[in-house]
């Protein structure tokens, strides 16, 4: 071969290569990419009507609130109240009827208002009305699937 005709080759086994290698990205959907939930710091009782995720030691459910700030749950037939929201601070009573026992709570928005952290107690175990047990720890955040249908 002569060689105008190798360089030419090359070039042609280079161009082959490189389309070869070259990393092609399939089109992204926007059902599998969409934007990450925002979320606003509730300013009223009403904000807060909706699906709310709970965490604490004992465990984890769902707790669905009306305008009023009010709903059930299911671990020993609780009921939740919210008594009121003032700037970034949550606070309500809880009653579980399937162990006669009932307390309160108070919760601290994050910045984003994504998440509410605090403490919950007892104030009735029973006959009870001043029980020594103390409570504990848990955390409220909006449910991502509330936040899908707004």
């Amino acid at each position: 071969m002569k060689p105008f005709q190798w360089s030419q080759m090359l070039i042609v086994l280079s161009l082959f290569m490189l389309v070869g290698c070259a990393k092609v990205t399939p089109p992204v959907s926007e059902e599998i990419h969409s934007p990450p939930a925002t979320f606003a710091l509730p300013q009223r009782i009403e904000d807060l009507a909706g699906a709310w995720e709970y965490k604490d030691t004992a465990g984890e459910g769902v707790i669905t609130l009306d305008a009023e700030g009010r709903g059930a749950y299911e671990w020993e037939d609780g009921r939740f109240q919210t008594l009121s929201l003032e700037d970034r601070t949550w606070t309500g009573v809880w009653i579980q009827e399937g162990n006669d026992r009932e307390g309160g709570f108070k919760l601290t928005f994050s910045d984003d208002g994504s998440v509410a952290h605090g403490n919950w107690w007892y104030t009735r175990i029973g006959e009870d009305h001043d029980p020594l047990e103390p409570g504990g720890t848990f955390s409220m955040s909006r449910s991502s699937a509330h936040q899908m249908a707004q």
